[in-house]
């Protein structure tokens, strides 16, 4: 049944989008991954289409089989069942194989996948490329780079004690939110928003656009320390690299997708399948 429906929903999405189909795609394990161990038992990954916001096609993959592990220890064959059992690589690489499954699967149907909205994961669309389509294009999750903008301000951390202020880093991440947002589709804007928000920061007010209230009266950045511009310059020069690193980002971050429906069903699995520790 769950089969059909993706049919269905698959033809509609090609209908809707004139052949140039849109997808996005995430996975996940029922076991939460560290960081450094990814042991997990089973895994699944789901295709959403773009307009639909329906999914398209799935996939999951499962290491073990209770049915032929009780066979094995009672060392007779096991019956006639319907074996979970289809995978024995690593945890880790269940997503990018079952990405490539997935899209693979609807090219047999006689379907193209166009773009495909994922997280940064580099893996998963080179293996894409490499075994299924050389051609495809990828757009970036809007919340992932938002958390890979995070995790390098993270990465700073150690060396610049100003961004253990919640506020400071919050108010950092807002405006690298707002510059991508505002900006939409202007890859030169946004490379040149980027590029003046570090003096922003600094209290250097010339280049800012409408966005910047420093024409108020008695203004003060109520999320830096004290309501003063940031002074310290070693992290000036860290932030304008890092910053520059984006901007060079500029026309993946033009078109930032969503994998948020992704998500959402993720969190639906694991609402009836608790994730283990």
């Amino acid at each position: 049944m769950a089969e059909e429906s993706c049919k269905k929903q698959l033809n509609q999405e090609l209908e809707m989008s004139d052949g140039k189909l849109t997808v996005s795609f995430d996975g996940a394990w029922q076991k939460r991954g560290t960081g450094h161990a990814y042991n997990s038992l089973t895994g699944h990954a789901t295709l959403f289409g773009k307009n639909t916001k329906k999914c398209v096609i799935y996939a999951v993959k499962g290491k073990r089989c209770r049915i032929c592990d009780v066979a094995k220890e009672k060392g007779v064959c096991p019956r006639k069942h319907d074996c979970s059992r289809n995978w024995s690589g690593s945890a880790k690489a269940m997503e990018p194989a079952m990405a490539c499954e997935m899209i693979q699967s609807i090219y047999d149907d006689e379907a193209k996948v166009d773009t495909l909205v994922m997280d940064n994961d580099s893996t998963t669309i080179a293996r894409v490329k490499a075994t299924v389509d050389s051609t495809k294009s990828k757009q970036a999750d809007k919340n992932h780079t938002k958390k890979g903008f995070t995790c390098s301000l993270f990465e700073l951390n150690n060396s610049y004690k100003i961004l253990k202020n919640t506020k400071v880093r919050g108010h950092i991440e807002k405006c690298f939110i707002y510059c991508t947002s505002q900006n939409k589709g202007q890859p030169k804007a946004i490379a040149d928003g980027l590029q003046k928000i570090v003096p922003h920061l600094y209290g250097e007010h010339n280049a800012c656009g409408l966005w910047c209230k420093n024409e108020k009266k008695d203004y003060k950045p109520r999320n830096l320390p004290f309501g003063k511009p940031l002074r310290c310059q070693d992290f000036r020069h860290a932030l304008e690299n890092l910053f520059l690193k984006y901007a060079a980002k500029e026309d993946e971050l033009a078109v930032l997708g969503s994998t948020q429906v992704n998500e959402n069903f993720n969190h639906m699995v694991s609402s009836k399948a608790p994730k283990k520790f």
